[in-house]
């Protein structure tokens, strides 16, 4: 039954259409009030799709895509991968060579200070590491370089999960304004009629009390709902970067939930474990580990510094010439080295560790996000296709017996308690699949079709 077939006087202000019953709105009527704001992508908020496209967020993805141009964390994630990236492209370089000048055959003048130079030597010096250190070197910056690629994933997938829980929530808070502010509407109707029976003698000034206390009440979770309302409302704008003010659609459109064939667990599994950005950093930092085990180990050798000279004699007779030199370092200090070489062994030992954890972490999470989906897809589908009908069912038949003499105010009420239970019920399930949804593709690295 829809508000559009009532065409008298509003009951909420004046008990006339109940006095009236042949030409007005009845008590049984008001239920329409509450009917079309039950589905959450209905008429009423259909009706709302050309004022919602004056604001930001019309869709999630609206939002995820302002997330990754503005959003200052994945801003600053994405230097520091690029400065990673440079890094490693020159990590493999020879050291830089040393120019040295030495002033040789220096005699003493009459006083007894420094006189004459006699030989002036001018030298180009080249430290060459072992072989395979520059190798190990490179690998372990171009491991490094993924890791911080990695991270700037993983924020990225974070942040993603953050705007769409944040962006359920939104549409949760006004889904159940919505529904709360109907029936409200309802209670206030009840109230009036309860007010004019007692003043007929036909009811006491209790049913009017209690209806009075139960709209009172649904009136505080009105107030309740607006202001958390604006807190998520200035959590999705930051993280966009906008100001907490800044205006969003006051009705969001919730993205479709896979079909439950879309939602394989072996292959999700198998498209995390390649693209999950919190398993990819710890391979990274497996192979950087690795890497500087090997680095280690080459330190047993020595280093080869190579030399050459041109030699400048200013003596007469005397000629030019070059010299040439070659050193190498001595790895004597076999007690530290074998500290680092043990020290690096434990760190690729934790690191390997560490990636084991890290796929347990994604196999459970990604086994829990999809159990508690399922679950709340079970609810969903239950409370809007047999509780909901049935509680809106009794509503009308409580309303029109309370009407017609043969029920109770308190009759009334505890219909409106149950239908507000169950629409609680559908609105929270619908939220909880689209945080488990969001859950699951951040484990997965990525957006599901």
């Amino acid at each position: 039954m829809r508000l559009a077939v009532i065409s008298t006087p509003d009951p909420i202000r004046s008990p006339a259409p109940f006095r009236q019953r042949g030409r007005g709105m009845t008590l049984a009527l008001a239920l329409g009030l509450v009917f079309p704001s039950l589905p959450a992508t209905g008429a009423a908020w259909a009706a709302s799709g050309e004022h919602a496209s004056h604001r930001v967020g019309a869709s999630v993805e609206e939002l995820l895509e302002l997330a990754r141009g503005m959003n200052p964390e994945l801003a600053a994630a994405a230097l520091e991968a690029e400065a990673a990236q440079a890094r490693a492209e020159a990590a493999d370089a020879l050291p830089d060579p040393q120019f040295q000048v030495t002033f040789d055959d220096i005699s003493k003048n009459a006083a007894g200070w420094p006189g004459r130079v006699g030989t002036y030597k001018y030298t180009v010096r080249q430290m060459v590491p072992w072989w395979g250190e520059r190798e190990a070197r490179r690998k372990i910056a171009e491991a490094e370089s993924r890791e911080s690629a990695g991270l700037h994933a993983d924020r990225l997938a974070e942040v993603a999960m953050k705007v769409k829980t944040a962006y359920a929530d939104y549409h949760r808070v006004h889904l159940s304004m919505d529904q709360t502010g109907e029936l409200v509407q309802v209670l206030r109707a009840l109230v009036e009629f309860a007010r004019f029976r007692y003043a007929q003698g036909m009811g006491n000034l209790q049913e009017a009390a209690a209806a009075e206390a139960e709209r009172g009440v649904m009136s505080t979770e009105l107030v309740r709902l607006e202001k958390e309302r604006h807190r998520i409302r200035a959590r999705l704008n930051a993280l966009v970067n906008r100001s907490p003010d800044a205006a969003l659609v006051e009705h969001p459109q919730l993205r479709p939930i896979p079909p439950p064939e879309a939602l394989d667990p072996v292959r999700l599994l198998q498209r995390g474990e390649e693209v999950n950005p919190a398993l990819g950093m710890e391979r990274a930092r497996l192979e950087a580990a690795e890497g500087s085990l090997r680095l280690t180990e080459k330190n047993r050798y020595p280093d080869l510094e190579v030399g050459f000279g041109l030699v400048n004699r200013r003596e007469e007779g005397s000629r030019d010439g070059f010299e040439a030199m070659a050193s190498i370092n001595l790895p004597l200090q076999w007690g530290a080295r074998q500290a680092q070489e043990r020290e690096a062994s434990l760190r690729e030992r934790a690191a390997r560790e560490r990636l084991n954890a890290e796929r347990l972490r994604l196999e459970s999470g990604l086994r829990e996000a999809m159990l508690s989906l399922e679950e709340a897809r079970l609810v969903e589908s239950t409370t809007r296709d047999s509780l909901l009908p049935q509680a809106r069912v009794a509503l009308q038949s409580a309303l029109k017996g309370y009407e017609n003499g043969t029920a109770e105010a308190m009759t009334v009420l505890d219909a409106v308690q149950r239908l507000k239970k169950f629409q609680i019920d559908w609105i929270k399930a619908q939220f909880e699949q689209q945080a488990r949804l969001a859950e699951i593709e951040r484990l997965v690295g990525g957006e599901l079709p």
